[in-house]
């Protein structure tokens, strides 16, 4: 089963610290939305996304992938860019998985929304059951 990855601070804590960062939820497909992604290649999809977000300096909050998409829950904070930052996620998780002999193209293009403090836990129990 993929995982998901919550950060050690809680929606209670955020709420203390609302005004330095944003919750964001991503999601994009794969190309031509096909289900590329078998259940091992997905947990690889979620560890590399988590690994190039912290790099990043973003902090995952929740990331699943399923057989044709990806989303993720990120804590970013004000300086952070979604035009610098989700591109360099699709590249080096796209990369990664292609040096691994597992081929994955994304899809162009993304979708974001903002998530207010209080709904993070609903947002992280919705993709818990994504399939």
């Amino acid at each position: 089963m993929p995982t998901v990855t919550r950060s050690e601070s809680t929606p209670g804590h955020a709420r203390e610290r609302a005004a330095h960062h944003i919750y964001v939820s991503l999601a994009w497909t794969t190309l031509g939305r096909l289900p590329l992604m078998s259940t091992d290649l997905r947990g690889q999809v979620e560890a590399q996304l988590i690994v190039l977000a912290r790099r990043l300096d973003a902090e995952p909050v929740a990331v699943r992938a399923a057989a044709d998409r990806v989303r993720l829950l990120l804590r970013l904070k004000p300086a952070h860019s979604l035009a610098t930052l989700v591109p360099r996620l699709k590249q080096g998780s796209q990369d990664a998985l292609t040096a691994a002999g597992r081929g994955v193209h994304w899809a162009s293009g993304y979708a974001a929304s903002t998530v207010s403090v209080d709904a993070v836990r609903e947002t992280v129990r919705r993709l818990d059951h994504l399939d």
